[in-house]
């Protein structure tokens, strides 16, 4: 009697879904390409509110004016766990086409001279946009849009509830800042998905 013993291989990281490793190298380029898009988006955001004609405000005033509007915003938390990736990419995806449907408001509401930043914001939120469809498509995935789970994400209704330019200059101030902490998720979430 002969006795083989056998070893089973080393299975790959799995996020929960057939097929999907976060080892992949194509799924590794992905993340290295929008984790790039993402520090750039990061930065011009940063310019863009520098840019915001927004008088000084009181923290605590921004926070009443969000409460009041009830500005539009996208939660992340399936960005915190690896388990949830192929969620987390359709929040993600959300998330971007509800800012980018903003980002015209917000150009009203900048200096002249700096308006050019909030075209190139746009370009490079679409840019990331398409990766992330385009990661989505690979994965199989269904491209789908999240509304009215998490509160009303519809531009359109937004614009309608606030009427006058100040308070549509407040609202779209809160809504960079917003889309600022929706960004820096985004590049948490891709950055711990990074291989060194």
């Amino acid at each position: 009697m002969v006795v083989v013993l056998t070893r089973a291989a080393h299975l790959p990281e799995f996020s929960g879904e057939v097929g999907f490793s976060l080892e992949d190298p194509d799924f590794q380029k992905f993340v290295s390409n929008s984790f790039e898009l993402t520090t750039k988006i990061q930065s011009e955001l940063q310019a863009v509110l520098k840019a915001h004609t927004l008088l000084l405000t009181l923290d605590s005033e921004l926070g009443e004016m969000d409460v009041r509007l009830r500005v539009p915003s996208t939660p992340l938390r399936e960005c915190l766990s690896r388990i949830h990736m192929e969620s987390c990419l359709a929040r993600i995806q959300a998330g971007l086409r509800l800012y980018l449907d903003f980002l015209p408001m917000v150009q009203d509401y900048v200096e002249p001279a700096q308006r050019h930043l909030v075209d190139t914001l746009s370009h490079d939120t679409m840019d990331l946009l398409k990766q992330i469809q385009l990661q989505m498509l690979s994965l199989e995935l269904p491209l789908v849009s999240y509304p009215k789970e998490e509160g009303d994400l519809s531009s359109l209704s937004f614009l309608e509830r606030v009427k006058g330019n100040s308070e549509r200059r407040i609202g779209s101030y809160i809504l960079l800042q917003n889309f600022k902490s929706f960004v820096l998720l985004v590049y948490r979430a891709l950055r711990s998905l990074q291989r060194q």
